[in-house]
Protein backbone atom coordinates (compact mmCIF):
# COMPACT_ATOMS: atom_id res chain seq x y z
CA UNK A 1 0.00 0.00 0.00
CA UNK A 2 1.14 3.66 -0.88
CA UNK A 3 0.95 6.33 1.45
CA UNK A 4 1.39 9.69 -0.95
CA UNK A 5 0.77 10.39 -4.76
CA UNK A 6 2.94 8.86 -7.24
CA UNK A 7 1.86 12.05 -9.94
CA UNK A 8 2.46 14.68 -7.02
CA UNK A 9 3.44 13.30 -3.78
CA UNK A 10 0.52 14.50 -1.64
CA UNK A 11 -0.72 12.76 0.73
CA UNK A 12 -3.00 9.99 0.16
CA UNK A 13 -7.13 9.77 1.75
CA UNK A 14 -9.36 7.12 1.42
CA UNK A 15 -12.91 6.98 0.52
CA UNK A 16 -15.50 4.47 -1.21
CA UNK A 17 -14.78 4.50 -4.43
CA UNK A 18 -16.21 1.68 -7.29
CA UNK A 19 -17.21 -0.33 -3.89
CA UNK A 20 -14.77 -0.57 -2.07
CA UNK A 21 -12.06 2.15 0.62
CA UNK A 22 -9.40 3.08 -1.96
CA UNK A 23 -6.84 5.50 -1.65
CA UNK A 24 -6.87 8.85 -3.84
CA UNK A 25 -5.12 11.84 -4.36
CA UNK A 26 -7.24 15.38 -2.76
CA UNK A 27 -5.04 17.72 -4.89
CA UNK A 28 -6.92 19.81 -7.24
CA UNK A 29 -6.47 18.44 -10.79
CA UNK A 30 -4.61 15.22 -9.97
CA UNK A 31 -7.53 12.66 -9.31
CA UNK A 32 -5.39 9.78 -9.02
CA UNK A 33 -6.99 6.85 -7.30
CA UNK A 34 -4.82 4.06 -6.19
CA UNK A 35 -6.51 0.52 -7.87
CA UNK A 36 -3.62 -1.67 -6.60
CA UNK A 37 -0.14 -3.12 -8.17
CA UNK A 38 -0.06 -4.63 -11.49
CA UNK A 39 1.93 -5.72 -14.26
CA UNK A 40 1.84 -7.49 -17.28
CA UNK A 41 3.57 -10.62 -18.71
CA UNK A 42 4.51 -12.29 -21.99
CA UNK A 43 6.06 -15.81 -23.19
CA UNK A 44 6.47 -17.04 -26.84
CA UNK A 45 6.45 -20.54 -28.51
CA UNK A 46 8.64 -20.12 -31.28
CA UNK A 47 8.20 -23.30 -33.63
CA UNK A 48 10.87 -24.04 -36.29
CA UNK A 49 10.85 -27.32 -38.05
CA UNK A 50 8.39 -29.05 -35.67
CA UNK A 51 10.64 -28.02 -32.46
CA UNK A 52 9.88 -25.54 -29.84
CA UNK A 53 12.29 -22.69 -28.72
CA UNK A 54 13.25 -23.18 -24.83
CA UNK A 55 15.37 -21.52 -22.48
CA UNK A 56 17.30 -22.12 -19.47
CA UNK A 57 17.00 -19.37 -16.80
CA UNK A 58 20.70 -18.69 -15.70
CA UNK A 59 19.81 -17.07 -12.55
CA UNK A 60 17.40 -17.29 -9.49
CA UNK A 61 14.18 -18.04 -8.74
CA UNK A 62 14.15 -21.15 -11.14
CA UNK A 63 17.79 -21.27 -11.59
CA UNK A 64 18.33 -24.38 -14.18
CA UNK A 65 14.94 -24.65 -15.43
CA UNK A 66 13.77 -24.79 -18.80
CA UNK A 67 10.87 -22.40 -20.25
CA UNK A 68 10.13 -20.35 -23.60
CA UNK A 69 11.48 -17.02 -23.98
CA UNK A 70 9.55 -14.78 -21.74
CA UNK A 71 9.20 -12.05 -19.20
CA UNK A 72 7.68 -8.28 -18.67
CA UNK A 73 6.14 -5.65 -20.61
CA UNK A 74 7.29 -2.31 -20.65
CA UNK A 75 4.89 0.38 -19.64
CA UNK A 76 5.40 1.74 -22.91
CA UNK A 77 5.95 -0.99 -25.20
CA UNK A 78 3.41 -2.78 -27.18
CA UNK A 79 2.49 -6.45 -26.01
CA UNK A 80 3.58 -7.86 -29.61
CA UNK A 81 6.60 -6.21 -29.69
CA UNK A 82 7.50 -6.97 -25.85
CA UNK A 83 7.52 -10.83 -26.95
CA UNK A 84 9.65 -10.23 -29.93
CA UNK A 85 11.93 -8.20 -27.87
CA UNK A 86 12.05 -11.46 -25.30
CA UNK A 87 12.74 -14.02 -27.74
CA UNK A 88 15.29 -11.97 -28.96
CA UNK A 89 16.89 -11.12 -26.08
CA UNK A 90 17.17 -13.64 -24.03
CA UNK A 91 17.62 -16.29 -27.65
CA UNK A 92 18.93 -14.19 -30.16
CA UNK A 93 16.27 -15.46 -32.49
CA UNK A 94 14.03 -12.53 -34.29
CA UNK A 95 10.27 -13.76 -34.84
CA UNK A 96 6.98 -12.67 -35.45
CA UNK A 97 3.56 -12.82 -33.80
CA UNK A 98 1.12 -15.63 -35.30
CA UNK A 99 -1.62 -15.65 -32.88
CA UNK A 100 -2.35 -15.62 -28.92
CA UNK A 101 -2.36 -18.88 -27.44
CA UNK A 102 -3.72 -18.24 -23.94
CA UNK A 103 -3.10 -15.76 -21.08
CA UNK A 104 -3.10 -16.96 -17.31
CA UNK A 105 -4.51 -14.50 -14.45
CA UNK A 106 -2.59 -14.87 -10.77
CA UNK A 107 -3.32 -12.37 -8.08
CA UNK A 108 -0.51 -10.89 -6.06
CA UNK A 109 -0.35 -9.42 -2.57
CA UNK A 110 1.44 -10.37 0.85
CA UNK A 111 2.83 -14.05 0.24
CA UNK A 112 2.27 -14.50 -2.92
CA UNK A 113 4.60 -16.63 -5.30
CA UNK A 114 4.62 -14.17 -7.95
CA UNK A 115 5.14 -10.88 -5.41
CA UNK A 116 2.38 -8.11 -4.91
CA UNK A 117 1.26 -7.39 -8.04
CA UNK A 118 -1.24 -8.95 -10.07
CA UNK A 119 -0.30 -9.95 -12.88
CA UNK A 120 -1.49 -10.90 -16.02
CA UNK A 121 0.56 -13.70 -18.59
CA UNK A 122 -0.03 -13.78 -22.18
CA UNK A 123 1.63 -16.45 -24.08
CA UNK A 124 2.03 -16.11 -28.31
CA UNK A 125 2.51 -18.41 -31.23
CA UNK A 126 5.57 -16.95 -33.34
CA UNK A 127 7.26 -17.98 -36.17
CA UNK A 128 11.22 -17.11 -36.23
CA UNK A 129 12.46 -15.27 -39.01
CA UNK A 130 16.37 -14.83 -38.65
CA UNK A 131 19.00 -15.90 -36.01
CA UNK A 132 20.11 -19.30 -34.39
CA UNK A 133 19.67 -19.92 -30.62
CA UNK A 134 22.19 -17.88 -28.29
CA UNK A 135 22.66 -17.81 -25.00
CA UNK A 136 24.28 -14.95 -23.34
CA UNK A 137 25.60 -17.84 -20.71
CA UNK A 138 24.57 -14.87 -17.55
CA UNK A 139 20.75 -14.95 -17.40
CA UNK A 140 20.10 -17.34 -19.54
CA UNK A 141 22.61 -20.66 -19.53
CA UNK A 142 21.10 -21.96 -22.69
CA UNK A 143 19.22 -21.89 -25.30
CA UNK A 144 18.04 -24.29 -28.38
CA UNK A 145 15.14 -25.89 -30.32
CA UNK A 146 13.90 -29.17 -28.95
CA UNK A 147 11.26 -31.81 -30.21
CA UNK A 148 8.87 -32.98 -28.07
CA UNK A 149 10.30 -36.37 -27.50
CA UNK A 150 13.23 -34.25 -26.06
CA UNK A 151 11.37 -31.90 -23.95
CA UNK A 152 9.73 -34.73 -22.33
CA UNK A 153 13.01 -36.37 -21.40
CA UNK A 154 14.34 -32.94 -20.19
CA UNK A 155 14.53 -32.22 -16.07
CA UNK A 156 12.53 -29.31 -14.73
CA UNK A 157 10.73 -28.00 -17.67
CA UNK A 158 8.44 -25.19 -16.53
CA UNK A 159 4.51 -26.85 -16.92
CA UNK A 160 3.25 -23.56 -18.15
CA UNK A 161 5.49 -23.45 -20.85
CA UNK A 162 4.23 -27.48 -22.22
CA UNK A 163 0.68 -26.22 -21.83
CA UNK A 164 1.81 -23.45 -24.20
CA UNK A 165 3.64 -25.57 -26.36
CA UNK A 166 0.92 -28.29 -26.42
CA UNK A 167 -1.92 -25.85 -27.93
CA UNK A 168 1.18 -24.57 -30.30
CA UNK A 169 1.33 -28.11 -31.58
CA UNK A 170 -1.84 -29.53 -31.64
CA UNK A 171 -4.82 -26.58 -31.09
CA UNK A 172 -6.37 -24.36 -33.88
CA UNK A 173 -6.09 -20.84 -34.23
CA UNK A 174 -5.83 -18.66 -31.06
CA UNK A 175 -6.29 -15.05 -30.94
CA UNK A 176 -4.87 -12.70 -33.62
CA UNK A 177 -3.82 -9.28 -34.08
CA UNK A 178 -7.19 -7.84 -35.22
CA UNK A 179 -6.92 -3.76 -35.08
CA UNK A 180 -4.06 -1.63 -34.45
CA UNK A 181 -4.88 2.27 -33.66
CA UNK A 182 -3.10 4.70 -35.50
CA UNK A 183 -4.33 7.56 -33.18
CA UNK A 184 -1.20 9.51 -31.75
CA UNK A 185 -3.20 10.24 -28.40
CA UNK A 186 -3.52 6.60 -27.51
CA UNK A 187 -0.14 4.85 -28.34
CA UNK A 188 -0.62 0.88 -28.13
CA UNK A 189 -4.07 0.54 -29.08
CA UNK A 190 -4.14 -3.13 -30.53
CA UNK A 191 -7.06 -5.68 -30.02
CA UNK A 192 -7.00 -9.39 -30.39
CA UNK A 193 -9.49 -11.64 -31.24
CA UNK A 194 -10.42 -14.89 -32.56
CA UNK A 195 -9.80 -14.94 -36.66
CA UNK A 196 -13.12 -14.25 -38.97
CA UNK A 197 -14.16 -16.59 -41.17
CA UNK A 198 -12.87 -16.46 -45.20
CA UNK A 199 -14.93 -13.64 -46.88
CA UNK A 200 -15.87 -11.56 -44.10
CA UNK A 201 -15.17 -8.26 -43.68
CA UNK A 202 -14.30 -6.60 -39.89
CA UNK A 203 -16.88 -4.02 -38.68
CA UNK A 204 -15.30 -0.30 -38.70
CA UNK A 205 -13.62 0.14 -35.42
CA UNK A 206 -12.83 3.69 -33.44
CA UNK A 207 -10.91 3.18 -30.70
CA UNK A 208 -11.84 5.36 -27.67
CA UNK A 209 -10.74 9.20 -27.51
CA UNK A 210 -8.59 10.61 -25.09
CA UNK A 211 -11.10 13.04 -24.06
CA UNK A 212 -13.40 10.28 -22.93
CA UNK A 213 -13.55 9.36 -19.28
CA UNK A 214 -11.54 6.63 -18.05
CA UNK A 215 -13.62 5.70 -15.08
CA UNK A 216 -17.01 6.13 -14.63
CA UNK A 217 -18.10 9.45 -12.65
CA UNK A 218 -19.37 7.54 -9.71
CA UNK A 219 -16.19 6.17 -9.38
CA UNK A 220 -14.68 9.54 -8.33
CA UNK A 221 -14.12 10.46 -5.00
CA UNK A 222 -16.41 12.57 -3.35
CA UNK A 223 -15.92 16.40 -3.13
CA UNK A 224 -15.01 17.18 0.53
CA UNK A 225 -16.98 20.64 1.61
Amino acid sequence: MISYCPRCATPLQSSLIGGRERPYCPADGCDYIYFGEFSIGCGGVVIRDGKVLLVQRGHNPGKGSWQIPGGYVEVDEPLVEAVVRECREEAGVTAEVIDVLGFRHSIGGPGAIGGPSTNVYVMFRLQPLAGEPLADGDEIAAAGYFSLDEIERMERVQTLSKWGIQRALQAGRGFVPAYQGTDLSRPGWMLFGVPLPDGIEQVPLTPPRAADPVAPPEAKPPTTP
